[in-house]
C-alpha cells in the first residue's frame, strides 16, 4: 500500500468518522492498523449531511495507543478543519464543519472510535433541481471490514452514482470492502409527491 494511499484512506476515516492529528499520522503511520471502518452518511433536501463513523484500530502496544489518544484528544477538532478547509479548495466545494461528536472505547484490543460530523456544503444543488453529494475524486482503500452506507431522503430519485455501489435497498446505498474506490458522487431528485 503507498503512503498517498493511506493517508487518504486515514484522512477519510477522519471524514467520516477518525479524526488524525497529521502530524501524528507521519511520525506513527506504522503504530497501528485500521481493522475496520463502518461509516452512514445522513442527507436531505439541504445542503448538510450528517457522517457517523465508526473505526477499530489496533496498535503495536499500550504506549503507542496512549500517545494516540493523547494526541487525538489535543487536536482532533482543529484537524478536522483544517482538512475540510484544504478539500474544499481541492474540490472547489465549500464545506464547513457545523458539528463534531466524538467518543472513544476499549473493546478487547480494539480501540474504537466513533465520530459524527455534520456538514454543510458536502450537498449542492443546481438549477435543474438535481442534488449532488459528493467530495471530489478523494480515493479511499478498501478494507475487508469496511462499509460506506448513504441515507438519501425516501422520497428521492437516484439520478446517477460513482463509484458502482454494493447494493441499494430503498433509500439507503451501500459500499463493501473492495467496492469502497472513491468518496460516494451521488446525483439524485426530489421524487414526486404522492
Amino acid at each position: 500500500m503507498s503512503n498517498k494511499t493511506m493517508i487518504y484512506l486515514l484522512i477519510f476515516v477522519v471524514v467520516v468518522f477518525l479524526v488524525i492529528d497529521m502530524v501524528t499520522l507521519m511520525m506513527n503511520r506504522s503504530n497501528f492498523t485500521v481493522q475496520y471502518y463502518d461509516t452512514d452518511i445522513y442527507t436531505d433536501y439541504s445542503e448538510a449531511a450528517t457522517i457517523t463513523t465508526v473505526s477499530g484500530l489496533v496498535f503495536k502496544n499500550e504506549k503507542k495507543e496512549t500517545d494516540y489518544l493523547n494526541a487525538y484528544e489535543e487536536t482532533s477538532v482543529q484537524t478536522f478543519e483544517k482538512y475540510f478547509s484544504g478539500i474544499s479548495k481541492e474540490i472547489g466545494k465549500d464545506i464547513s464543519v457545523v458539528n463534531i461528536d466524538m467518543k472513544t472505547n476499549k473493546r478487547d484490543n480494539v480501540l474504537e472510535i466513533t465520530e459524527t460530523v455534520t456538514l454543510n456544503g458536502l450537498v449542492t444543488k443546481n438549477d435543474d433541481e438535481v442534488f449532488n453529494l459528493s467530495m471530489g475524486k478523494i480515493q479511499l482503500n478498501s478494507i475487508a471490514q469496511s462499509n460506506i452506507r448513504v441515507h438519501l431522503p425516501v422520497d428521492a430519485d437516484i439520478e446517477s452514482i460513482e463509484p458502482t455501489p454494493t447494493k441499494i435497498t430503498s433509500n439507503m446505498i451501500t459500499w463493501s470492502g473492495k467496492d469502497i474506490a472513491n468518496f460516494p458522487n451521488i446525483n439524485f431528485k426530489r421524487g414526486e409527491q404522492q
